[in-house]
């Protein structure tokens, strides 16, 4: 028999409801931890490790897959913005759950949106790791929310939600966002504007507890 807990209503009436059934959600990374390591395939061919330990400053950014539009507005910014993430010594990758064919699609529509907005041939090439692949178990050991497709239109695959990852040159998670829903985002420009403070300030990692 399912317990039923009483509410006191504003009003003074109580109202009863019966405690839901959530589901399983995967324990999110605390600040000043390592980033769990991943190896991962790029659409440039080759792989790519992410969390390991560089030397550099590392931003890892999860995106939902194709079939969202706004990962393609939100990476056609970041490569817009990448002249100034690489002044800073900064390596960016962004990540998806993905098959092969889709994040090479992907990556030519990034291309796409980027030359219609800067019209030079050097635009063409994505100035950042674009990988794919992220299994289920990756998703859940970055702590990252994941979503169910709504339809076969959608996608056929489980995917994460948005996330972003700053990572020092010691690979602990110096700062994190992690968001469930598609129109959630961190600034891109703040995020620029936050590392370049962090370095030249030598910024401890906070919000450790």
């Amino acid at each position: 028999m399912s317990e039923e807990k009483v509410s006191q209503g504003c009003g003074g009436f109580a109202k009863r409801f019966s405690p839901k059934t959530e589901p399983e959600t995967s324990l999110k990374l605390r600040a000043g931890v390592a980033l769990p390591h991943v190896t991962l395939p790029t659409t440039e061919g080759g792989k790519v490790e992410i969390g390991a330990p560089t030397g550099r400053w590392q931003l890892v950014i999860a995106y939902r897959g194709k079939h969202d539009s706004l990962d393609l507005t939100y990476l056609a910014a970041l490569q817009h913005l990448m002249p100034e993430f690489e002044e800073l010594s900064v390596d960016v990758v962004a990540v998806s759950a993905d098959t092969r064919n889709k994040a090479c699609s992907f990556v030519d529509d990034l291309r796409g949106a980027v030359l219609a907005v800067s019209p030079d041939t050097k635009a063409a090439r994505i100035m950042f790791k674009v990988a794919y692949g992220m299994s289920e178990q990756q998703m859940r050991r970055w702590g990252l929310y994941v979503s169910r497709p709504l339809s076969p239109d959608e996608t056929v695959n489980l995917f994460s939600e948005p996330a972003v990852f700053l990572v020092n040159p010691a690979g602990l998670i110096h700062a994190m966002v992690y968001s469930n829903a598609t129109f959630a985002r961190p600034d891109l420009k703040q995020i620029i504007q936050g590392i370049k403070m962090v370095q030249d300030q030598k910024m401890p990692i906070r919000g450790t507890f």
